[in-house]
C-alpha cells in the first residue's frame, strides 16, 4: 500500500484586519534612536499611537540593557549657590608676576613708603 502524502503547511499570512507581527524591542530601540532623552512613559504612549503595545516597564528594561542612563544633576543645598572653580583660590594670594610688577613700581618711585603714598593718592582719585 502506498503512503499518503503529508499535507503541505503554508506559512500563516496575517488576515486583512489584523496587524503584522512587530518586534517590540526593535520598535523601542528605533524610537530611542530618534528620541534619546525620551522617558519610558512617553516612549510607551508614542508606540501605542503607532499600534505597538509596550509597557513603560519594558521600555525601561530595554533602556537599561542599552546602557542609556538618566543623568542626575547634583543637588545644591538651600542658600548655597554653585561656586566657580576660580573662586576656590584664596583672595589674599598674589601671583609671582604681580609681585614682580610691584617690585618694579617700588624701585621706580623710590621706596616702599613712596609707593604706599602713591597708591593712597591713586585710591582717592579712583573714588
Amino acid at each position: 500500500m502506498p503512503r499518503a502524502k503529508k499535507p503541505v503547511v503554508e506559512p500563516s499570512v496575517p488576515e486583512a484586519g489584523s496587524q503584522p507581527n512587530v518586534n517590540k524591542t526593535q520598535a523601542v530601540k528605533d524610537y530611542l534612536k530618534e528620541h534619546p532623552g525620551a522617558l519610558p512613559v512617553a516612549v510607551s504612549e508614542a508606540l501605542k499611537a503607532q499600534g505597538v503595545d509596550v509597557d513603560p516597564k519594558y521600555v525601561s528594561n530595554i533602556k537599561f540593557k542599552l546602557g542609556i542612563k538618566k543623568r542626575r544633576k547634583k543637588a545644591v543645598a538651600k542658600g548655597e549657590e554653585a561656586k566657580p572653580a576660580a573662586a576656590a583660590v584664596p583672595t589674599d594670594m598674589i601671583s609671582v608676576a604681580a609681585l614682580q610688577k610691584a617690585k618694579k613700581l617700588v624701585q621706580e618711585i623710590g621706596g616702599v613708603q613712596q609707593a604706599k603714598q602713591a597708591l593712597a593718592a591713586l585710591g582717592q582719585l579712583l573714588d
